[in-house]
């Protein structure tokens, strides 16, 4: 899903749960912020340093339903920055809030587009990682 989308999406569920500008705000860039993850794989795990090789990749990787190793995914991290950003900091918590609604918006993506969220179960999860044989 296109960053963008990321952002309208939780600055839309921010805005529904009439939230404060501030608080919407940093809703819609914890949408952002798990793709980040992908730029650091293009740049260190493919050793791709131009933007248009690597938004070639990105399309091409999609296209084929090639997942791969994104930390910033991983279900079980998003959770926990979440719960432990709730007892810390309200604003850090919208951050990570954010993040889960990223997560979700790319398995509802995954669903509608592939028909399945198989191929990625083991990369949005340390648990399906490290166990799940896929």
């Amino acid at each position: 899903m296109h960053v963008l989308t990321h952002f309208f999406i939780n600055v839309l569920i921010g805005c529904i749960a009439k939230l404060k500008f501030i608080e919407i705000l940093l809703l819609g860039l914890g949408g952002i912020f798990p793709d980040i993850d992908h730029i650091l794989y293009i740049i260190f795990g493919e050793k791709i340093h131009s933007i248009k090789k690597a938004w070639k990749f990105h399309k091409r990787e999609f296209k084929l339903m090639r997942p791969h190793f994104f930390v910033l995914h991983f279900i079980e991290i998003i959770i926990i920055l979440s719960v432990v950003s709730y007892f810390i900091n309200w604003y850090l918590f919208l951050i990570f809030l954010g993040f889960i609604l990223h997560w979700i918006a790319d398995a509802i993506k995954y669903l509608w587009f592939y028909k399945s969220l198989l191929p990625w179960i083991k990369y949005y999860s340390l648990i399906g990682y490290f166990l799940i044989k896929i």
